[in-house]
């Protein structure tokens, strides 16, 4: 069954066997990329989720982050956007896109949104998944083929099936969909390299750059990971050659893939320079701790089917390719230097998974807080290329095949009961080993050969098996991933509704529209408008420290936001109107008339309030006082203790103590005004006179007040005397800030949206990345705020001169002297310039390497004669 003919010779290490015919190799791929595509898809269709039955598959960030930013991606494809790809005016009341861009869209699959409807990004999503996964399949499959192309063709198909749904693809990278681009990019930058050591001419040099830079830029994380995989790989084949080529034709080789890389990565520069500070300036998490895992637990990963999304490596490549692989050091087919590379360097690879030093190496020193195994997909190819190599080279005698079938099985039964195996894992694996074993012995054990028929069966069972196998795998992962982690639902009324009130009240830019947060907390790119709602890895940090300043909520380390819906931060941001629902779960337009235009006119002077964050930082922002922030007085339960003081109050129930207790909060305000609690830590319950008791932070609240922080809320308002009373109560310890409250003069803040409104620029023009204002000619010296919060890459000019902008309470500001009238303001993201000047130098060396050659082949040509590969 696993035999083929001696290779003729040896070319600088690898075996020509005179080649497959085209055809046949194109077919192999074509081949696996249908049966990934098809097993996955039948997965879904056995589960019952989108777009098979009614079962939602937007799990975390898949629905929160993809789909939201592929629909914001279409618009900006179609003009329909508010922004360009460089900035985005719906998220975050402005933020940088090129980031989120390069991190969530940069693939060229991205651009598939435009064959679907605005409302069918779930699909598009689904799609774009099947997409990645048969390319994966089919590049694995046509590098396999390159590498040993006498092997057997269904092999070499079954091999790219089981890279491409290896459990990485199936566990982490299925609902990550970006994340599969990494799985593409490994075998074809493997192919690339391979292509570029069997040739020694210069073409290959000169082609590799393009696709290279194609792949840095359709998700630098994981092509990050695939191109340190290719390293691996290029080294294990540039030593495992034979003796007789020399070390010059070896590091020859080694430098051209080199050259070819390092200049596609060149290439790709002018996006990938400035994401690199667009991910310096985003909101950084705290530092992870790595530990390893058990070594039994970490091993069972390699068992078909098996589960552990974000706690553990999905290394599985199937039971066939799995054996195969372990056969490896037992095959005496295969050269003793090939085996002995392969299998040192593999296990060598699996080690730096678990050390510290080279795990943070993996993940460019940024040590992820979730799923930290994520270069499995490395692994999983490494595998599956050490599997090929065994396979197609014949498994000669019996150790081969007894050896792996005891260590498997060793592995199967220590783990059978662990924590991340399934019940499918249980049974596949001893069926489709059992399977394989049966195919061995028909087809190939014994002297002499069966029918070619007994062996094609042989063949097309064990190919059968994988797949049945794959798809069985992807079924149980789902299914067990599915128990603890959520999917957001796919489009339905809710966003229908939401969308059609947002378009209604579009006003963009006198004014802004928020969505809320009713899908996702990426709406306003999901649905539109321009709120604050946004959810993203590349969060400035500028961003999330002066929305949070300014009373709004967060998780995820303040990477996302939770309008707290305020008043005076509606003024501030001109949020015009919102989608809100009511008691009854209806949504509806609330208008808001009085809020400032997007655009100021403070004193020059500015002023700056004096009382504590978050009142004092909206006034700022504002320009206006607006809140008294009282003195606070607390009148706990009997059975609740209260310390602190100074910055902040502790509450704690005593031991036994019936919960919930209570707090009241009291203080005194101007008569008549509105009561705000900010407490963004306090894990409890306030009572609103107007809604009742409502969550300030839910129990379940991870790591109140660094992962996640409360908004400001309504607490009630103050009586005709000015007394003010809010309750609060309190199931375990909890924290509250020493000035808890702030009461709000709404008369105070129509005056000064009025005053704010009345100084207004004469108008206001706002494009994809830049706005600008235009002043009366009369203007005294001023200050003009913009209604965005300012992060690096915003640069000005005010009277066609150059202009430092500044800021007021966390907003772009810009100084304005008497009688300057135009004040504009751009956003650039910084390195562009040098990424553009990088990738420009890139394309010049390209450029002179294939001019360089091709007057070196017409040499050549001249001289009658061309040099061969020296041994």
């Amino acid at each position: 069954m696993y035999t083929h003919e001696a290779p003729a010779r040896l070319h600088c290490g690898a075996e020509v066997y005179g080649p497959p015919p085209r055809r046949t190799a194109l077919l192999s791929a074509v081949t696996a990329a249908v049966l990934a595509a098809g097993a996955f898809m039948a997965s879904g269709a056995i589960r019952g989720t989108f777009p098979f039955g009614d079962a939602s598959r937007n799990i975390n960030d898949l629905g929160q982050q993809l789909i939201p930013m592929h629909a914001h991606l279409r618009d900006v494809l179609t003009g329909d956007a508010a922004g360009d790809i460089t900035f985005n005016w719906s998220s975050g009341f402005g933020v940088p896109f090129l980031g989120d861009y390069m991190s969530y869209l940069g693939s060229t699959l991205s651009w598939l949104v435009l064959l679907f409807p605005r409302d069918g990004m779930d699909l598009a999503l689904f799609v774009i998944a099947v997409v990645a996964l048969a390319l994966a399949a089919a590049a694995m499959t046509a590098y396999l083929r390159l590498v040993r192309p006498a092997g057997p063709a269904w092999l070499a198909v079954a091999a790219g099936v089981s890279y491409a749904l290896c459990g990485w693809a199936l566990d982490d990278g299925a609902y990550m969909t970006v994340w599969l681009h990494g799985l593409v990019a490994f075998p074809v930058l493997c192919l690339l390299c391979e292509w570029i050591l069997q040739r020694r001419s210069w073409l290959p040099v000169c082609v590799a750059p393009f696709v290279v830079a194609l792949l840095w830029t359709s998700q630098f994380y994981t092509v990050y990971m695939a191109t340190m995989g290719t390293a691996i790989v290029v080294l294990v084949r540039v030593l495992s050659w034979e003796s007789s080529v020399s070390w010059r034709t070896r590091l020859g080789g080694v430098l051209r893939c080199a050259l070819a890389v390092s200049a596609g990565i060149g290439l790709a520069a002018p996006l990938l320079v400035p994401t690199f500070w667009a991910v310096r300036y985003s909101r950084p998490s705290p530092e992870g701790e790595f530990h390893a895992m058990d070594w039994l637990d970490f091993l069972s990963r390699l068992l078909a089917g098996s589960e552990g999304v974000g706690s553990s490596p999905g290394l599985a490549v199937g039971t066939v390719l799995l054996l195969l692989a372990v056969s490896l050091p037992f095959n005496p087919a295969v050269p003793w230097r090939e085996r002995l590379m392969w299998t040192v360097v593999i296990g060598l690879t699996v080690l730096s998974m678990q050390i510290a030093l080279t795990h943070a190496v993996w993940h460019g020193f940024d040590t992820p807080n979730g799923s930290p195994f994520r270069q499995a997909f490395v692994v999983a190819g490494l595998l599956v290329i050490a599997g090929w190599i065994s396979g197609s080279a014949g498994l000669r005698g019996v150790v081969p095949v007894v050896a792996p079938l005891v260590l498997v099985g060793g592995l199967y039964l220590a783990v059978r009961s662990g924590s991340f195996v399934t019940p499918t894992t249980r049974v596949a694996v001893p069926v489709v080993a059992a399977i394989a074993l049966i195919a061995w012995l028909v087809a190939g054990r014994g002297r002499s050969r069966p029918p070619s028929w007994v062996a094609a069966m042989a063949a097309g069972v064990v190919g059968a098996a994988v797949v049945v196998e794959a798809t069985a795998g992807a079924v149980a992962i789902d299914q067990a991933r599915a128990e603890f982690l959520s999917a957001r639902p796919v489009w339905g009324e809710t966003n229908d509704q939401v969308r059609a009130l947002v378009q209604a009240a579009d006003a963009w830019p006198a004014t802004r529209v928020s969505p809320g947060a009713h899908v996702t907390q990426n709406d306003p790119m999901l649905l539109g408008g321009q709120g604050s709602q946004y959810y993203s890895s590349t969060i400035p940090d500028d961003v999330s420290v002066a929305l949070a300043g300014l009373g709004f909520g967060y998780s995820g380390y303040v990477r996302a936001n939770t309008d707290p819906a305020n008043p005076v931060v509606d003024a501030i941001f001109a949020i015009g109107a919102r989608v809100v629902a009511d008691e009854a779960g209806s949504l509806r337009l609330a208008e808001n008339p009085e809020v400032a235009p997007l655009v100021t006119v403070r004193p020059a002077d500015t002023w700056a309030s004096p009382d504590p964050a978050p009142f004092g930082n909206q006034e700022t922002a504002l320009g206006a006082d607006v809140y008294t922030v009282p003195q606070v007085r607390l009148m706990p339960d009997p059975a609740l203790s209260v310390t602190g003081g100074r910055r902040h109050f502790l509450l704690e129930p005593a031991a036994g103590a019936a919960l919930p207790q209570e707090v009241r909060v009291t203080a005194s305000c101007p008569a008549g005004s509105e009561v705000y609690l900010a407490a963004p830590a306090f894990v409890g319950e306030v009572l609103d006179d107007a809604t009742g008791w409502r969550a300030v932070l839910w129990q379940s609240s991870r790591l109140p007040g660094v992962y996640t922080g409360a908004p400001v809320l309504r607490a009630g308002a103050a009586g005709a005397d000015g007394a003010v009373e809010v309750t609060l109560r309190v199931y375990g310890p909890a924290r509250l800030p020493a000035n808890p409250l702030g009461c709000l003069d709404r008369a105070a803040l129509s005056a000064a949206v009025a005053s704010l409104r009345a100084g207004a620029p004469s108008s206001v023009d706002v494009s994809g990345h830049g706005i600008t204002a235009t002043l009366p000619p009369s203007s005294p010296a001023s200050t003009v705020v913009f209604g965005v919060v300012r992060t690096p890459g915003w640069h000005c000019s005010t009277g066609g001169d150059d202009a430092t902008p500044e800021t007021v309470g966390g907003l772009i500001a810009v100084p304005v002297e008497a009688g300057d009238t135009d004040v504009a303001c751009s956003y650039r993201p910084r390195g562009l310039r040098m990424g553009l000047a990088v990738g420009a130098a890139s394309l010049a060396v390209v450029a002179a390497v294939g001019v360089a050659a091709g007057v070196r082949r017409r040499l050549s040509g001249r001289g009658g004669r061309t040099r061969g590969p020296r041994r």
